[in-house]
């Protein structure tokens, strides 16, 4: 996992809910390679520290990534991007 000091903050845009630009941002890196397939991705506390967005709207994103099927969770160990289908 790269650390989160690479990343600038973030700025999010007024058109779009902050949780799905969050969403798509964790995809782009995916998609990038930064975040490889079965490699853990930052945590919730990491994303809030990264993004500054609240827990909740961090958590959002999460769970709508894991209803696509981009990332999945294990409980206690973290979320991981999802192998390629």
């Amino acid at each position: 996992m790269l650390p989160l000091a690479r990343y600038s903050r973030l700025m999010f845009t007024a058109d779009v809910p902050r949780w799905r630009q969050l969403a798509d941002l964790i995809k782009e890196r995916i998609a990038a390679g930064l975040y490889q397939p079965r490699q853990p991705i930052p945590s919730e506390h990491a994303l809030v520290q990264e993004t500054g967005l609240s827990r909740s709207t961090v958590q959002k994103a999460l769970r709508s990534l894991r209803d696509e099927g981009v990332i999945y969770s294990v409980q206690g160990l973290g979320t991981f991007v999802s192998p390629p289908q």
